[in-house]
C-alpha cells in the first residue's frame, strides 16, 4: 500500500511537472506570500507536500525546519522530468528510452527517501518515549523516597516537600508550581509505567502493614465493601457449651467416632490424673480410621480443652491436668450419649452390623476350601440350575457388590457373563453358587435386598415377583450392576414403593420402572 501510493504521488507530479515547468508563480506562493512567509521557505513546503496549501501552511507555522520537511515524490519526479526535458529540446538527450529509465530511476529513489524518513522519524519517537519513561520512573523513585522518609519538619513544610502523585488541583500554589517545572510532556509508555511503579509503591507499602499487624488507612475491610453481607460468627468464637453442642451433633452419623470419643471422655472423667487417658496419638491406626476424619470428632476435643503438642515432634492431643474441666467432661458426655439414641447414630448402627455381615460371607465365599460337605453340595447345586457361561464377546457382564463400595469387603464383588434371555432365578443360583443359602435366604425374607445400581434413585428389585422375568426385560441387559443392600423398614414390611417411580426404560426391550413396580 505505502509503495503504491508513492507511485501514485510520483506519478501525478510527473504529469504535473511536464504540464509547467515552474510554480515559482503560481497562486499559491501569492497566498502564503500574503501571510508573511519568505519566498524560499514558500517553494520547499509547496514541493515537500505537493502543491497543497494548507499542509504548507501547517509545516511553516510549526516552524518545521527545510532538513525535516518529508520528501516529495512529486518533486523528485518533477526535477527529473524537467532535466529529461531541456536535454531533450538541447539536443543532448539519448531519446525516449533513456529519459522513460531515467525517471523510473528517479521515482524509485525518491520512495526510498520517503521510506527512510518515514523511519527515522519512528525511530526518534521510539527513543524519546524510552527517554521519557526512564526518566519517569527515575522520578517517582526519588518521589517515593520522599514520601517514605522520616523528617522532624512541620506539616506544612513536609507537604511542600512531598510530590502529589494523585493529580489533585486542590494543592499548594508552590507545590503545584514546582510539579509543573519538575513535569514534561510524556508519552503513553511514560504514563503507564509511572502508575505501574506507584502501584507497586503502595502494594509494598499496605504489605509492610499487614506484616507488622498495623492496619492500612488506604485498605477496605469487608463491612465496608459489602456492608449488607453478614458472616456467620467463626466456632471458636463461640461458647465452650455450643462448640460441644454442635460438633456432637456432626458426629452422631458416625457409629465408631462416638463410641470411641464417649469412652475417651468417660476414662478421663474417671481417672483425671492418668496420663494415658489424656493424650491422644494422632498416628494411630484406629484413630485414624475412626476419628481423625470425621467431620466434628477433632473440634469436640479441642472444645474439652485438649491441645496439639506443638513443643516436640509427636502427632498428640493432650490435656494438661490444669485444663480437666469437670463441667466441660459433664457436657460433653451428655451430648454423646443423646446422641447414642438419634435415628442417625441407630441407622448407622445397622449399617455397621449389616457390613459386618457382608464381610463374613464375602470371607466364606474367598475361602471356599474352609467349608464343609454340607455347604459345598448346597453351592453345588446352585450352580448346576446356571446355564452354561457365553464365550468371550458375547452376552453381557454381570456384577455383584455386596455392600456399599467404599467399605472395599473382601470377596465382596462377583462378576459373570449372562446372555439377555437368561432370567433373574438364573443369577439368584450364580449367587447362590458364590455366597451359599444365607445370602437368597435373607433375600427372599426381605431383610437384605438386590438393588439396581444403574438406576437412580436407587430402588430394591423384587426377586420373588421378577425371578421368571428375562434380563433384558428388568433392564440388566446389555450391562447389569447389582448391590447387595440393608432394606428399609418399609420394604421388609411388605409395603409396596408407592413414591419415586418414574423414569424411563434401560435397555432395548426393557419394562419402565412403573412396570416393574
Amino acid at each position: 500500500m505505502v509503495l503504491r501510493k508513492f507511485f501514485n504521488n510520483a506519478t501525478g507530479g510527473l504529469l504535473t511537472a511536464l504540464t509547467s515547468n515552474n510554480n515559482t508563480n503560481s497562486e499559491e506562493i501569492q497566498q502564503l506570500e500574503a501571510m508573511g512567509f519568505p519566498r524560499e521557505r514558500i517553494v520547499h513546503a509547496l514541493n515537500a507536500t505537493d502543491n497543497n496549501v494548507e499542509r504548507a501552511a501547517e509545516l511553516l507555522l510549526l516552524g518545521v525546519s527545510e532538513a525535516d520537511y518529508p520528501t516529495s515524490s512529486t518533486a523528485a519526479a518533477a526535477t527529473a522530468a524537467n532535466g529529461h526535458n531541456a536535454r531533450d529540446n538541447n539536443g543532448n538527450g539519448n531519446g525516449g528510452t533513456h529519459v522513460a529509465a531515467h525517471n523510473e530511476d528517479q521515482m524509485r529513489r525518491a520512495i526510498e527517501e520517503s521510506l527512510q524518513v518515514n523511519q527515522r522519524q519512528e525511530a526518534n519517537n521510539l527513543r524519546r518515549a524510552e527517554v521519557a519513561s526512564l526518566q519517569n520512573n527515575k522520578n517517582i523513585k526519588n518521589k517515593a523516597k520522599v514520601v517514605n522518609k522520616k523528617t522532624s519538619k512541620t506539616p506544612a513544610a513536609a507537604s511542600a516537600n512531598v510530590i502529589d502523585l494523585t493529580g489533585d488541583d486542590s494543592k499548594p500554589a508552590a507545590t503545584i508550581s514546582k510539579t509543573k517545572r519538575n513535569t514534561a510532556v510524556k508519552s503513553a509508555a511514560a504514563v503507564n509505567a509511572g502508575k505501574a511503579a506507584v502501584s507497586r509503591f503502595s502494594n509494598n507499602k499496605n504489605t509492610t502493614n499487614n506484616n507488622n499487624k498495623i492496619p492500612s488507612p488506604t485498605s477496605k475491610t469487608l463491612s465496608q465493601t459489602h456492608p449488607n453481607v453478614k458472616l456467620p460468627t467463626k466456632l471458636q468464637s463461640k461458647s465452650k457449651e455450643e462448640q460441644i453442642l454442635r460438633t456432637a451433633n456432626r458426629v452422631k452419623p458416625h457409629v465408631m467416632a462416638v463410641d470411641t470419643l464417649l469412652r475417651v471422655l468417660l476414662s478421663v472423667r474417671s481417672s483425671p490424673d492418668n496420663i494415658k487417658f489424656r493424650v491422644i496419638d494422632r498416628s494411630n491406626a484406629n484413630y485414624v480410621q475412626y476419628v481423625r476424619d470425621v467431620p466434628g470428632a477433632e473440634d469436640l476435643l479441642l472444645a474439652m480443652n485438649y491441645r496439639r503438642n506443638i513443643q516436640s515432634d509427636k502427632n498428640e492431643l493432650r490435656l494438661e491436668r490444669h485444663l480437666v474441666d469437670d463441667a466441660l467432661l459433664y457436657l460433653g458426655i451428655s451430648a454423646l450419649e443423646q446422641m447414642r439414641e438419634s435415628e442417625e447414630y441407630k441407622l448407622g448402627k445397622k449399617l455397621r452390623a449389616f457390613h459386618a455381615e457382608m464381610r463374613r460371607i464375602g470371607k466364606g465365599q474367598k475361602e471356599q476350601q474352609n467349608l464343609t460337605e454340607g455347604e459345598m453340595e448346597v453351592r453345588l447345586q446352585y450352580l448346576t440350575k446356571c446355564p452354561k457361561e457365553p464365550p468371550v464377546g458375547r452376552g453381557a457382564i454381570m456384577n455383584v457388590q455386596l455392600g456399599d463400595e467404599r467399605e472395599k469387603i473382601d470377596g465382596g464383588l462377583a462378576s459373570r457373563r449372562f446372555d439377555g434371555d437368561d432370567t433373574l432365578a438364573d443369577v439368584l443360583n450364580w449367587l447362590g453358587g458364590c455366597y451359599g443359602d444365607e445370602l437368597l435366604e435373607r433375600l427372599r425374607s426381605r431383610e437384605w435386598c438386590l438393588c439396581d445400581l444403574n438406576r437412580y434413585p436407587i430402588l430394591p428389585l423384587d426377586v420373588e415377583k421378577h425371578q421368571n422375568k428375562t434380563l433384558q426385560y428388568i433392564g440388566l441387559f446389555p450391562s447389569g450392576k447389582l448391590g447387595v443392600r440393608l432394606s428399609e423398614d418399609s420394604w421388609r414390611d411388605g409395603d409396596e414403593i408407592m413414591d419415586d417411580i418414574h423414569g424411563s426404560a434401560r435397555g432395548l426391550g426393557a419394562a419402565s420402572r412403573s412396570m416393574l413396580y
